[in-house]
C-alpha cells in the first residue's frame, strides 16, 4: 500500500502555502511552528484563508480573470506562473482570460481545489471540508431543493402510509439503508395495519438515517 507523504502545507493545515503577515487570520494555531508559512488549527481554516484571499484580490484589486487573480497568488518572482494558470485552467475548466467571480461558489470552488492541488500535489479534502470553509469565507452553496432531500421523502413515506395513500411509491422513493432493513421485517407482519406502520416506520427511519448521515459527513 503507497503512502502519500503529506505536504509542507497540509502539515501546517495551510494547503495555500499562505506567508506568514500581519493579517489576523481566523483560526491561527497557537503555536507558529513555521519560520515562513502560518499555522492554522485545522485545514478548515487554512483553505478558508484560500478563498478569502482570492475574493480579496477580486474586491480589492479589481482581478477578474483567472490568469490575473493567479499572477498575483503565484507571482513570476517566486513561481512558474504560466505554468500555475495553465494547471489552474485544466483542472477548472476556465480559461485564462475568462471572468470568475469569487463571490460564486461555482467559480470559487474550482479555483480553490485547483490550487490546493497545485500546492500541495495532492487533493486530500472532502467536498464537505472544503464547502464548510467556504461558508466561513462567506460563501455558501447553492440551496437544496428540499423536494429532493432524504429527511423529505422519510417524512412523505411517513405521511403517505399514516392515511393509506400511495404508500407502495412511498416505498420505492424512500431509497436510503434504513428502507431495506426495515422492508426485510414486512413479510413477517400480520395484516395491513401492521403493514401502514411498518411503512410509516421506515419514514422515520429514513428522516433520521439522514440526518445522521450528513452530520457523520459534516453536512449539517
Amino acid at each position: 500500500m503507497t503512502t502519500t507523504i503529506p505536504s509542507r502545507g497540509m502539515r501546517n493545515n495551510n494547503p495555500g502555502n499562505i506567508r506568514k503577515s500581519k493579517d489576523p487570520w481566523q483560526g491561527l494555531a497557537e503555536q507558529q511552528t513555521d519560520a515562513d508559512f502560518f499555522v492554522f488549527q485545522s485545514p478548515i481554516y487554512g483553505i478558508r484563508a484560500i478563498a478569502r484571499t482570492l475574493i480579496t484580490y477580486q474586491d480589492k484589486y479589481g482581478l477578474q480573470t483567472v490568469n490575473d487573480l493567479i499572477g498575483r497568488w503565484a507571482p513570476p518572482n517566486e513561481n512558474q506562473t504560466n505554468a500555475y494558470v495553465a494547471e489552474v485552467v485544466a483542472k477548472t475548466g476556465f480559461t485564462a482570460s475568462q471572468s470568475v467571480n469569487m463571490h460564486s461558489y461555482t467559480d470559487l470552488k474550482p479555483v480553490v481545489k485547483a490550487i490546493i492541488l497545485q500546492e500541495n500535489g495532492q487533493q486530500p479534502y472532502t467536498d464537505a471540508q472544503i464547502d464548510k470553509a467556504l461558508v466561513l469565507a462567506g460563501v455558501e452553496p447553492p440551496v437544496q431543493n428540499l423536494q429532493q432531500s432524504r429527511t423529505v421523502k422519510g417524512g412523505q413515506t411517513a405521511t403517505a402510509a399514516t392515511v393509506g395513500v400511495g404508500v407502495l411509491e412511498a416505498v420505492r422513493e424512500s431509497v436510503d439503508p434504513a428502507r431495506d432493513a426495515l422492508l426485510s421485517i414486512a413479510p413477517y407482519l400480520d395484516g395491513v395495519k401492521w403493514l401502514l406502520l411498518s411503512v410509516t416506520l421506515i419514514g422515520i427511519g429514513v428522516m433520521i438515517w439522514a440526518r445522521i448521515d450528513d452530520r457523520r459527513k459534516g453536512l449539517r
